[in-house]
């Protein structure tokens, strides 16, 4: 049991690394403006837009889970399932900022526990998180943080993973692209979806 709490130890860590150097390398590569961008911008008309610190946003998309099993043959299975979603970010300036990250998968399964060599029965599962977002080049942001999944059955710890893109944007509102990793304590869930965000 030491032992394979070890090994998960040993690919959270990993993982969180690998994030994390893949982000600094991204960061590197910036271009002079955008080191060099000021919190206010200025629009087309010359006239200043403020910097908004505040987004709001619903999340709607899919969950893969690796480690999942058929109900009625108890046999390993990918599962697919929805997932729905809302979050909050605060941007202490253009780069860097503090969110929460919310989201069901609105669907009854079971995993298994390897060391425990039993069944751990997901319904409806509510995660929760909290991390920090950093701005890596215009538009595209990449989030750590942690929490935990709770559902009737077991809350479990859970170490968040993202990366948002906005592929459109008016105004106050923005649409992105998003890709997320949650390990957990017994199985992974990654996710795909789009965000749809309002800026105040």
């Amino acid at each position: 049991m030491k032992k394979v709490f070890s090994l998960q130890l040993k690919k959270t860590i990993t993982i969180s690394s690998l994030f994390l150097m893949f982000t600094a390398f991204v960061n590197a590569q910036e271009t002079e403006e955008s080191i060099y961008s000021e919190e206010v911008s200025f629009s087309e008309e010359g006239e200043e837009e403020e910097f908004k610190r505040n987004k709001l946003a619903l999340f709607l998309g899919y969950s893969w889970i690796p480690q999942g099993e058929n109900e009625t043959t108890g046999e390993n299975e990918v599962l697919f399932v929805p997932s729905l979603g809302f979050s909050y970010e605060y941007w202490f300036s253009e780069k860097w900022g503090i969110g929460t990250y919310n989201d069901i998968e609105i669907v009854k399964y079971k995993v298994e526990k390897e060391e425990e060599n039993s069944e751990l029965e997901r319904e409806n599962a509510f995660s929760l998180a909290v991390g920090a977002v950093y701005e890596i080049i215009p538009k595209w942001t990449a989030i750590v943080g942690g929490g935990v999944d709770i559902d009737k059955n077991e809350t479990l710890p859970i170490l968040h993973l993202a990366s948002e893109y906005v592929i459109l944007e008016k105004n106050e509102t923005e649409l992105s692209v998003s890709l997320s990793y949650n390990y957990k304590k017994y199985y992974d869930t990654f996710s795909i979806g789009f965000v749809y965000g309002f800026k105040f």
